[in-house]
């Protein structure tokens, strides 16, 4: 019988969990297992799998977005299983235990707080009628009442064993794994739950280096460190970017930065990565002094432009940038002006989020203050507060869904630039609240939309623009730069089919042009290649010079090495 089943309950299937790997970590000489799955598995599969285990204990990884699942997969075990002992673990239980047992009797032991020595005491325990010794413990005792066992000091980071240190780490291929160098943040920003505790907890770096080497060498395609802000140490966190920078390999490294602490130093040093290799997340979350202040934000707005600025001129960083609706004084007039100076940045990816009034967090405690309105379940979404109405909240939702499809995609990277910078609308928030007007007048965040639909769509609502044919000409572009075929509706200007085989017979125009197939036949060529016509208009903007008469279109060539305009 094994001593304990560690079950994760991930928000997508190309998620990890990292929380169960160290717990079982520390665990070697208990017999424990991991089932990880996602939200999206059905209920009684994941039943089924719990059932075919022969346990003594099942531990429950518990968050915002897994919670209302790991309710029911308790309650159904437990009432299959009585003798199976149900824990809980994480930071959706870690602030009203007490109250969730009393309220759940299924569950019979929660963990709160950082949770691997706790387990380990619990499992070592010979007493298991007497469970006062372990701390930050919620439980009932001999007499069926609740207790809570007082939470102890933090358990050194470099004690623990490194969580992937004896994983099969194929199974983990194509999905994104989690590492942390530091628990704690040294900042209080009121929405965030490691506002609740202060203090740093940091690995040594020379584990630092030895753990990033592992998942170099095993050929992980991505790791993201959950480090809350891992430039607060400016210092270490150069010295991991040398590292980093020194070894290369083909991981691409995603941390989470303050960005008015990005000093000049650290541009010159990340200037040096090779592209791919490190990423960027920012939080900016708003750029309202009033905001920033009320919820303990003690950022520069200006030196985290500056810094980005720079960061994103070098073109081997890929930054995303954070900003958060529904905070403290923040209107929706004053969120626009958020909106509108972030992506004037031109982050490569601009993450819009909302407000989670999270248990443990002060934001929740001065609810009142504000009127905060906020679900009472799970992720605590905002509703409504003084300052931002519902129906405004979601139309920015609205905005938010077509900023990720259209921005944060890529695909439609060269017909926005033009469409902003053409202040075609006054702003680009004005451009995306019009938008998401025309979305919801013709029914579109009804039903699912396919790529080649998005830009049928994003045509189709400049129809009456004057700049309608430059726009169609760009987002022709930037389809055909990821994908050698038009969508239906997309007009094809392509020479016939007679012309292309001839300039396809010229070893000139192959070596001029298309290098990649110099040893092709002309017919394996033309399966790989897209030629269209575009206006003289079009081509003297992307090339930033006039090619051809202003009445007279010229000729491009696509292929999966790039576009090229062709000289005639």
């Amino acid at each position: 019988m094994k001593d304990l089943v560690l079950v994760a309950i991930n928000a997508k299937y190309i998620h990890t969990n990292l929380a169960v790997r160290s717990l079982k970590a520390q665990l070697s000489d208990f017999d424990v297992e991991i089932l990880e799955m996602s939200i999206n598995d059905p209920l009684h599969r994941i039943i089924k799998l719990l059932l075919d285990l022969n346990t003594k204990r099942i531990g429950f990884s518990c968050y915002i977005w897994n919670m209302e699942l790991v309710l029911k997969l308790a309650e159904v075990i437990k009432k299959a299983r009585p003798q199976v002992q149900i824990i809980w673990g994480g930071p959706e239980v870690s602030f009203d235990g007490l109250a969730l047992m009393k309220a759940h009797p299924f569950c019979d032991l929660i963990i709160q707080g950082e949770g691997e020595a706790k387990l380990r005491a619990l499992l070592a325990n010979d007493d298991p009628d007497d469970l006062r010794t372990i701390p930050g413990l919620c439980y009932r005792n001999r007499a069926g009442e609740l207790s809570e066992n007082p939470d102890a000091e933090p358990v050194s980071l470099n004690q623990f064993v490194f969580p992937y240190l004896n994983i099969d780490m194929d199974s983990l291929d194509h999905k994104i794994i989690y590492y942390e160098t530091m628990r704690g943040c040294p900042f209080s920003c009121s929405y965030c739950l490691s506002s609740a505790k202060q203090g740093l907890n940091m690995l040594s770096l020379d584990r630092v280096f030895a753990e990033l080497d592992f998942f170099i060498q095993a050929g992980v395609k991505q790791v993201k460190l959950v480090d809350r802000t891992f430039n607060c140490n400016l210092d270490r966190a150069k010295a991991i970017f040398s590292y980093l920078i020194k070894q290369g390999g083909d991981t691409n490294f995603h941390f989470e930065m303050t960005g008015d602490l990005i000093d000049d130093e650290m541009i010159a040093l990340l200037a040096t990565a090779p592209p791919g290799l490190i990423q960027f997340e920012i939080g900016v979350q708003s750029t309202a002094p009033a905001t920033l202040s009320a919820i303990g934000r003690k950022i520069s707005v200006t030196r985290t432009a500056e810094h980005v600025i720079k960061l994103l001129a070098q073109q081997n960083i890929h930054i995303h940038l954070d900003l958060i609706a529904g905070l403290p004084y923040e209107t929706y007039a004053v969120f626009k002006e958020s909106f509108n100076r972030v992506i004037a940045l031109e982050p490569d990816m601009l993450q819009l989020g909302f407000l989670k009034c999270l248990k443990g967090t002060r934001i929740r405690e001065e609810a009142d203050s504000h009127d905060y309105q906020y679900a009472s379940f799970p992720p605590y979404e905002i509703i409504s507060n003084k300052y931002i109405s519902a129906e405004e909240l979601d139309q920015l939702r609205q905005i938010e869904m077509l900023v990720d499809r259209y921005y944060n995609s890529g695909a439609f990277k060269d017909s926005l630039a033009f469409i902003l910078a053409a202040r075609i609308y006054d702003t680009p928030f004005n451009f995306f609240e019009a938008f998401s007007h025309y979305w919801d007048r013709q029914g579109y965040y009804d039903v699912g939309k396919s790529k080649e639909q998005l830009f049928g769509i994003l045509e189709d609502f400049f129809k009456d623009h004057q700049e309608f044919q430059l726009i169609g000409e760009w987002l022709k572009f930037d389809f055909l730069t990821r994908n050698l075929r038009l969508p239906a509706g997309m007009g094809d200007t392509s020479p016939d089919k007679e012309w292309i085989f001839e300039f396809l017979k010229d070893s000139q125009n192959i070596e001029t042009y298309l290098s990649d197939f110099i040893d092709l036949a002309p017919k394996k060529i033309y399966t790989r290649v897209k030629f269209q016509y575009f206006s003289a208009a079009f081509l003297s903007q992307l090339s930033g010079t006039a090619l051809s008469p202003a009445d007279k279109p010229g000729l491009m060539v696509f292929s999966a090495a790039g576009s090229r305009i062709i000289i005639q």
